[in-house]
């Protein structure tokens, strides 16, 4: 990876995880189609510049994408959208938070909200401990509106 690269990455990532921790960008698309189009014609020519470009069209182009990062995000909070780039659970049994994301920046922003210590599992981890959950997994195929409310640990 050329300095350039590395440069232009470490000045888009806060801008970029800042939205990506909080919206998904089908929450724009429904919101402000127009802006929506314009970040991901953006995020195309972002993209290019760091395959392809000069180091002069890398920063032109990153500073572009900070830009656009920075009006999905004001797009977003006025009015004040809320979070949905995740999913947050709570077992009140035992006070444990989990959250579920596809952006690990997200576990940060329920941090910073809640103040609380939370467990952040990705979709495909929630597929795969239900998959190795068989009982689990046959109950709901079987009757797919039922709810675990407690979980007895085995020896």
């Amino acid at each position: 990876m050329t300095d350039i690269v590395a440069q232009c990455l470490a000045l888009v990532a806060p801008a970029e995880s800042a939205f990506r921790s909080r919206w998904r960008l089908s929450t724009l698309q429904r919101v402000n189609a127009d802006l929506h189009q314009a970040l991901s014609e953006q995020i195309d020519l972002y993209n290019q510049a760091l395959i392809t470009g000069s180091d002069k069209d890398c920063r032109i182009q990153s500073e572009a994408m900070v830009r656009g990062w920075r009006a999905a995000c004001a797009a977003l909070e006025s009015p004040l959208l809320p979070d949905d780039s995740y999913q947050v659970g709570m077992d009140y049994n035992t006070g444990t938070r989990v959250v579920i994301a596809e952006q690990k920046d997200s576990i940060a922003r329920v941090q910073r909200i809640d103040g609380e210590r939370v467990v952040m599992v990705t979709p495909d981890e929630v597929a795969r401990m239900v998959a190795g959950m068989g009982i689990f997994a046959e109950v709901k195929s079987l009757f797919p509106n039922a709810e675990i409310l407690q979980v007895e640990k085995t020896k």
